[in-house]
């Protein structure tokens, strides 16, 4: 078969059959089959399926950017033996866990989270998925069923399907999955956790600022955002920061937090987002290029367009009622009666 004119189908069906049996050998029983990956984020993918047999794990090889390199020439034996390295590597150090357990609710609950991704982009994946919206944004949950060993975490997104099969309400669902990423939730100061990266950073003294920036985050730093969809997480945040704040997306697995000083344009921050999203955060992985606000004395959430706005209204609506009380004076001024005036002598009082 010429591989200059091979579509992707064709491809993943040469692939599937070389995994086949190539793995065969090593793991008997393995079957292999083309699967098409629906994800969040425009990331979906058609990928190999390595299917162990019932009750296992069953883990998907994304082989598009495989299907890029053989369109850019390079040999279709090489691609293959790349992926049946990862096939193998994938196979040799995928937890082992057993899916029966995971279709016990009473055991799954303890492995779900809030997530929140953007609603623009994710329409269609939404309607067939219990969320809530936020703003612009949408909480869903996903349930964390591991982490292989050099191939990253093990998860998968609660479905509408997945959710009739528990048999348990939207309500409950988003109960436990947020009562699991309160107990992740950690606001830390931003130079504190960079500190923890550089060690260049660890031996400089914590800037004391009002302006500092935190980061929200769970205890994985994955998914991680969806700490700000946890009962609590506002008012903590509140007490951390001392007052309202602002809510910077830096992406899926964090925001950053900056406390409100009254004197901060929003636009601003939103021309920052912007460009870390265009320049630096991987499309996967983007949140929304839009600051939130949390107003500490209102207790609401939002944009912080929307914040700003809010608050030209009130002051208008003060500088509204200050005029009617003063038109109002000024009129009670005009028609009041004047004083008598004492009469003359010798004149008549009537």
């Amino acid at each position: 078969m010429r591989t200059d004119t091979m579509s992707l189908q064709d491809f993943a069906e040469v692939v599937r059959e070389d995994l086949q049996m190539n793995l065969s050998g090593l793991y008997p029983g393995v079957q292999t089959e083309i699967q098409q990956v629906e994800k969040m984020q425009g990331e979906s993918y058609l990928g190999i399926r390595l299917d162990r047999g019932i009750g296992q794990v069953s883990p998907v090889i994304n082989i598009e950017h495989h299907y890029h390199d053989l369109n850019i020439g390079k040999p279709l034996n090489r691609i293959i033996n790349d992926i049946s390295e990862t096939a193998l590597g994938v196979l040799q150090n995928i937890p082992d866990i057993q899916t029966a357990g995971l279709r016990q609710y009473d055991e799954m609950k303890k492995k779900l989270i809030t997530q929140v991704i953007p609603i623009k982009g994710n329409e269609d994946r939404l309607d067939g998925m219990p969320h809530r919206v936020m703003e612009d944004m949408a909480v869903i949950c996903r349930a964390m069923i591991g982490n292989a060993p050099g191939q990253g975490e093990m998860s998968f997104l609660v479905t509408n399907p997945v959710l009739q099969e528990y048999g348990i309400t939207k309500e409950q669902l988003f109960a436990d999955a947020a009562a699991n990423m309160q107990q992740q939730c950690s606001i830390r100061p931003l130079f504190n956790v960079l500190s923890e990266m550089d060690p260049f950073l660890a031996d400089e003294p914590v800037p004391e600022t009002d302006n500092a920036l935190f980061v929200a985050t769970n205890a994985m730093r994955m998914y991680g955002a969806g700490v700000i969809a946890t009962p609590d997480f506002m008012q903590n945040a509140e007490e951390t920061l001392r007052g309202s704040f602002f809510v910077l997306p830096s992406s899926l697995h964090e925001v950053l937090l900056l406390r409100d000083d009254g004197m901060t344009d929003y636009r601003g921050l939103e021309a920052m987002v912007r460009e870390i999203n265009a320049t630096q955060v991987a499309p996967g992985d983007r949140l929304t290029d839009n600051v939130y606000h949390y107003d500490a004395v209102e207790r609401v959430f939002e944009t912080a367009k929307h914040f700003a706005e809010r608050q030209i209204e009130k002051t208008m609506s003060r500088g509204s009622v200050l005029k009617d009380l003063t038109e109002e004076r000024q009129k009670s001024q005009e028609y009041q009666p004047r004083a008598r005036s004492a009469p003359e002598k010798g004149s008549i009082a009537l």
